[in-house]
Order: C-alpha cells, then sequence, then structure tokens
C-alpha cells in the first residue's frame, strides 16, 4: 500500500495507524512516502499513490474523497528573543509591522491562502521575508530571527529550536489534516486501512496512543 503523508502527519498519525494496522493484517506491505499537498493530489488522481494524508483546506478535487481526520490550533511562533515571546496570548494585529516566513503556497494552495485570510482579517498585509516547503524549516527560519510565523501547534512540539509559541486571541479556523483516497477502483485493503484510520483518528487523542504508554 503506498501512502503519502505531509510532515506533521509522519511525526504522529501515520506511525500509529499503520503500526495498528500491520498488527491486523501483518501480509501488507508499505510503500511510505513524505509528499507535499499538491503532489499527493496529482499522485492519487494519476493512480501512483493510495492514500494520502495533507494540509487542508485543498479546493474543489472531484475525482477524491477527502475526510478530515485531524484538527489542532494554529500558535504564533517568534524567536525566542522576540518582544511578543514573553506573551501567553496575542492578537494577530500586534504583528503589524514584524517580517513573516510563511509555507510556500505552490505546494499548499488552499493552507497558504487560509493563513493570508486569517491576516487579512485582522488588518494585516505581512511582510514576507522567506518562503518554505517544510514546516520544520519555517521552524529554524524564525529561529534565526528571519520572521514569525503562524504554524500548527504539533510542529512546535516536536521542535527542539529556540522559539516560543503564542496563543492567537482572534477567532480563527483549527489547522486541518485530511486522509484522501481516489474515488472509485479501490482495492479492499485500501478501504480497510481508510476505516481503521477513520475509527482511530476520530477516537479522543488519548484513546488513540493509549497502546504506546
Amino acid at each position: 500500500m503506498r501512502i503519502g503523508f505531509i510532515s506533521t502527519a509522519g511525526n504522529e498519525i501515520v506511525p500509529t495507524i499503520v503500526r495498528q494496522f500491520r498488527e491486523l493484517n501483518a501480509e501488507v506491505e508499505f510503500s511510505l512516502r513524505n509528499v507535499l499537498t499538491t503532489d499527493q493530489i496529482q499522485m492519487l488522481a494519476a493512480g501512483s499513490l493510495d492514500i494520502g494524508f495533507l494540509r487542508l483546506p485543498i479546493g474543489g478535487h472531484s475525482e477524491l474523497e477527502v475526510v478530515t481526520v485531524h484538527r489542532e490550533p494554529f500558535l504564533l511562533v517568534v524567536p525566542s528573543s522576540h518582544k511578543l515571546a514573553k506573551r501567553k496570548r496575542v492578537r494577530l494585529r500586534e504583528t503589524s509591522g514584524h517580517d513573516f516566513v510563511m509555507y510556500e503556497r505552490t505546494y499548499a494552495p488552499g493552507f497558504h491562502d487560509l493563513i493570508f485570510g486569517m491576516l487579512r482579517d485582522a488588518g494585516i498585509i505581512p511582510n514576507v521575508r522567506q518562503t518554505a516547503g517544510e514546516m520544520p524549516t519555517l521552524i529554524s527560519l524564525v529561529d534565526s530571527g528571519m520572521g514569525v510565523a503562524i504554524l500548527p501547534a504539533s510542529v512546535v512540539r516536536h521542535s527542539v529550536a529556540s522559539v516560543v509559541a503564542c496563543e492567537i486571541a482572534d477567532k480563527i479556523p483549527m489547522s486541518e489534516i485530511g486522509i484522501a483516497v481516489r474515488k472509485g477502483n479501490r482495492t479492499p485493503v485500501v478501504d480497510n486501512f481508510r476505516s481503521l484510520a477513520l475509527e482511530k483518528l476520530r477516537r479522543p487523542r488519548s484513546a488513540l496512543f493509549a497502546n504506546r504508554r
């Protein structure tokens, strides 16, 4: 089974679900690849990928069946020396005049536009100093003092960089990851994996990771 995933999903979601599926289906072999969202969409449509864990939203792709499996808050990530680093919660308007580092739009247009929309609603036109296609790279850019970033909470949780994550006081959307498969012509094993993933990932996180303790 060929599975693509974004880096955030590769930290927790995919390893846990693959392990649980293999316990029930020892004969299934996996090909696991860290693939950007736009590439996953193309590969799923072409049939070169069976399942994708990708960054939402992705817009209209009628050939795919997509279900949200993970939601988490966005945080404002700043260097540890930044003047906002001492604040637990901030409003987006307080980032006015600051440089930003952003996820490259080419790799996940919906995600990029979602963040720009949050800033627009707060009256902010960000000065984007640098873009990147991987979340850990954005964390490193923040750490180097190149700018601030709006990122999913789990990205910061898995980072050892010297950055500070502040809660965002504004009413904003959640960050979402979806599981995607191509409609029609799917093998039973793909449908079984998808069903298990939906069952497990819709449980509370404590239940999902209980067997790891």
